[in-house]
């Protein structure tokens, strides 16, 4: 054998024994390749979140907020309980859709296979992966029919709940004032509800999952019990007549224009016409 044959045996075989290595620390990337993934994630995700997915790439001191540090394994957005690591098809969808109103642009392009190897990479970067699956989806209930009553209803139960931070819905609560931050330090506004749309959220559907699971790493909390299905359909609703979300109807939307905001009282009812003859 030539030396030059020899040599690129030895790099085949170094450069296979490297992706069986990391394949091993991902702990399953759903038939990802995390040698593969590597590649995707230098060509398309290092210039924001870094050489050592640490979220500390050029253009990160431009980006606000941040781009995420996969290290720790903490993900925003998930369909999991707070707490727990997301799904193969959260992070998909995240890869997919972007986060909108950030820097986080979306990678629709990208084949099904690149976007199983990146994600496979990614989970080589935390030693969560190692130990951890997956939380179980939140099960989400039927959905009733928004109505007039779910949405007065839920904006009573948005202020008993949400207006601390939220306030009358464009995120202008005492908390959102005095200032907040997220886990890794870095100051954060709760979101304005009246856009129509979230950095992840939708649907009405989205909205009850971020009500129920909350947003790891912010101080967005989990539901828990303090809300039923029900209730949480209820804010849902009302969050969605708030702004042009998708599933909006325009008669909720004026409907819940008229209501009083948040935080403000009610209109008292009218004192009764005197009908005492005179």
């Amino acid at each position: 054998m030539s030396t030059a044959a020899a040599v690129s045996a030895l790099m085949a075989g170094v450069l296979a024994f490297s992706a069986a290595s990391l394949r091993a620390q991902a702990g399953g990337g759903g038939g990802g390749d995390p040698g593969r993934g590597r590649q995707v994630y230098e060509r398309y995700c290092v210039q924001c979140h870094g050489d050592r997915a640490d979220g500390a790439g050029e253009v990160a001191r431009w980006s606000q907020p941040r781009p995420r540090d996969f290290r720790g394994g903490v993900y925003k957005f998930s369909s999991t309980p707070y707490g727990f690591l997301p799904t193969l098809a959260d992070l998909d969808r995240v890869i997919q859709n972007g986060l909108y109103g950030t820097r986080m642009p979306p990678f629709a392009a990208l084949s099904t296979r690149e976007r199983r190897d990146v994600i496979a990479y990614l989970q080589t970067r935390s030693p969560r992966w190692r130990t951890e699956g997956p939380g179980k989806p939140i099960a989400i209930a039927a959905e009733p029919a928004p109505t007039r009553e779910s949405v007065t209803r839920g904006r009573e139960l948005f202020e008993a709940n949400c207006t601390k931070c939220h306030g009358d819905g464009t995120g202008n609560g005492p908390s959102a004032l005095k200032g907040m931050a997220d886990d890794w330090g870095a100051a954060i506004t709760p979101a304005n509800l009246t856009l129509g749309r979230g950095k992840w959220a939708r649907t009405a559907r989205d909205i009850y999952l971020r009500i129920t699971g909350g947003i790891n790493g912010t101080p967005m909390p989990e539901a828990g019990d303090a809300l039923s299905p029900d209730q949480v359909w209820q804010v849902a609703h009302y969050v969605q007549a708030l702004g042009g979300w998708t599933g909006s109807t325009p008669e909720l939307i004026q409907f819940a224009a008229q209501l009083p905001p948040p935080g403000t009282e009610a209109p008292s009812e009218p004192a009764p016409a005197d009908t005492t003859k005179r």
